[in-house]
């Protein structure tokens, strides 16, 4: 009886444990770059704060365990927002979240608004014209192997584009600290 109870429900455990996954990455990583709110980007969110973020994810988690399909969308969609939420973490827990938020906007204060949108549609290019592509070959054109080398692409720029950046960073870093130590020399 209990085996078959298990089973029945494995499906929604399985699912909850997707979705809670991704979630909870998310609100972590947030808390982790914001813990004041002040940089998050979801004005709901700031809002609301974060016992009504927390109190969101109930119909969200609900949700995703009625399918496996949502419940993966739900996943990635949450691991994308994870990602975004640590891409120059490093940066702001260093300066502290009320200092980078008003020298952000102070910059954004004197830069104009056609140099900040073209600096922030990478998302467009991407996200989303990747998985406009790959819709469009799966569902339409039913190509297999277009999607693959698409989802390969995207493989290779998450490694490659991580490895650089850290490879870049390390070596200022590197530099950085060696012109410190010959400037106390």
């Amino acid at each position: 009886m209990l085996l078959q109870l298990i089973s029945q429900n494995s499906n929604f455990l399985i699912n909850l444990l997707i979705v809670g996954t991704g979630r909870s990455l998310d609100i972590l990583s947030t808390y982790y770059v914001t813990a004041k709110l002040k940089l998050e980007t979801n004005k709901l969110a700031r809002k609301i704060g974060w016992k009504g973020m927390i109190l969101v994810q109930i119909p969200i988690l609900i949700l995703g365990t009625l399918d496996f399909y949502l419940a993966l969308f739900i996943f990635l969609w949450s691991l994308y927002l994870f990602a975004n939420n640590l891409e120059s973490s490093w940066y702001i827990r260093d300066k502290g979240e009320d200092q980078y938020y008003n020298d952000l906007k102070d910059i954004l204060r004197r830069t104009s608004i056609r140099k900040i949108i073209i600096g922030e549609i990478s998302l467009i290019f991407s996200f989303s014209i990747s998985g406009v592509l790959m819709l469009i070959l799966v569902f339409i054109y039913e190509d297999y192997i277009a999607a693959f080398f698409i989802g390969l692409a995207m493989v290779c720029h998450g490694l490659l584009g991580s490895y650089r950046s850290l490879r870049y960073l390390l070596s200022l870093r590197k530099e950085a600290l060696t012109a410190k130590t010959n400037e106390t020399v």
